[in-house]
């Protein structure tokens, strides 16, 4: 500060010659405050969520500063985000070239260019990325997750378990149980792959372990049921449906449909049935209450009936089975009229599934959303506040 006020002085005691002085000996210093000020409102933007103006600010960033490669792997990432992929990808690869790049900035791009080959489906070479940022970054969290991830989608699943488990070691207490859930999927995964091996001993105490780990996971929970129903394990295969298609109400007709079929085989239908009634009563999640509904009404039209009625409101699917269902039964007190049948006549739209986790668009149901969230699917018109409660028969 005192600097600041001699130069003040000087100029006002020197006239122009002043003046052309202090001009001169700031302006390295302003030149500094203009690249933090641009800096700032990158990311006051980016935290507005305007991520067009924050990618124009740092492609002008990265034309007056070619040589800060921290800048070029800000634009990769916001490039992949965007859907650029490919560019995201040259960027890193780019960046990664560079003999005399410190050892942070090469795991950053490491990392990046894992992240890039992870969103084209290359698991393979995502996972050769981030193993080499590993060895740079023995500790770092976030590359341990993100490796965790990609070993997950490559089906990798002990190493993808061993990854969370030395995630959960270095991870802060607040992250810890987002690790222990991830191991969890990453067990569940091998308890199914142990299934398909012929190893049903094995694949049990894989998926108890896995409940252990990641006890409110619908994902886990259809492991659980699809283990038990291959075991013969008729009433814990009956709970295990249920717990699934409650904790994942957006695969609702998936995993009812699959529990139906095992029941027809095993000649469970009746106890199948009292499993979705009793989840029907308390269900709000309109997915699961369509879902549900369809089988229940065979037996109890009524509470069917009644059930989709508490959602038909939002859930276009619900209020086309409603009037099946009404016509089915019947008229009352006079015969539908023609705009009814026609409504019942319509194809019933499956709702739109979005990730609860990035907000992605799930094309089909999925346990795992490409950003690597589990149990994130959720339909849009089930996305207002609710009070879930599941129900045990």
């Amino acid at each position: 500060m005192s600097e600041v006020l001699a130069i003040v002085a000087a100029a006002l005691a020197g006239g122009g010659l002043g003046v052309a002085l202090a001009w001169w000996r700031l302006a390295p210093r302003r030149e500094a405050i203009e690249r933090l000020a641009r800096r700032g409102h990158v990311v006051h933007e980016l935290a507005e969520g305007d991520v067009e103006n924050v990618a124009e600010e740092l492609e002008r960033i990265a034309e007056a500063e070619p040589n800060d490669a921290s800048v070029f792997l800000a634009l990769a990432a916001l490039d992949r985000r965007r859907g650029r992929v490919e560019r995201a990808k040259a960027l890193h690869r780019t960046v990664l070239a560079s003999a005399d790049l410190p050892p942070e900035l090469r795991v950053a791009g490491l990392v990046g260019l894992g992240r890039d080959l992870l969103a084209q489906g290359n698991e393979q070479a995502a996972v050769g990325a981030l193993t080499r940022a590993i060895s740079l970054a023995p500790r770092s969290v976030a590359t341990l997750e993100s490796l965790a991830q990609a070993l997950e989608q490559a089906g990798a699943w002990e190493r993808a378990a061993a990854a969370w488990e030395r995630h959960e070691k270095l991870a802060p207490a607040r992250r810890r149980r987002q690790s222990r859930i991830g191991r969890g999927h990453a067990v569940a995964g091998q308890a199914l792959a142990a299934l398909h091996e012929g190893d049903p001993r094995k694949a049990r105490k894989l998926v108890d372990r896995a409940l252990e780990l990641a006890p409110d996971s619908g994902h886990v929970w259809t492991a659980r049921a699809r283990i038990d129903a291959a075991a013969g394990e008729r009433e814990q295969a009956l709970e295990a449906w249920q717990r699934a298609w409650e904790l994942a109400p957006a695969g609702a007709h998936a995993l009812t449909a699959e529990a139906w079929s095992w029941a027809v085989e095993e000649g469970a239908q009746d106890e199948l049935l009292e499993r979705m009634q009793a989840s029907l009563r308390t269900a709000s999640a309109s997915s699961l209450v369509v879902a549900l509904a369809e089988r229940v009404a065979r037996r109890e039209p009524e509470q069917a009936a009644g059930a989709l009625e508490r959602v038909a409101s939002r859930s276009p699917a619900a209020a086309l089975g409603l009037i099946r269902l009404r016509l089915a039964q019947g008229p009352r007190d006079s015969a539908p009229g023609v705009s009814v049948r026609d409504a019942a006549m319509k194809d019933i739209t499956p709702p739109t599934l979005v990730c609860r986790q990035c907000a992605a668009p799930m094309v089909r149901f999925g346990f795992r959303c490409s950003c690597g969230a589990w149990d994130s699917a959720v339909a849009v018109e089930d996305l207002s506040p609710r009070t879930s409660s599941r129900s045990r028969a």
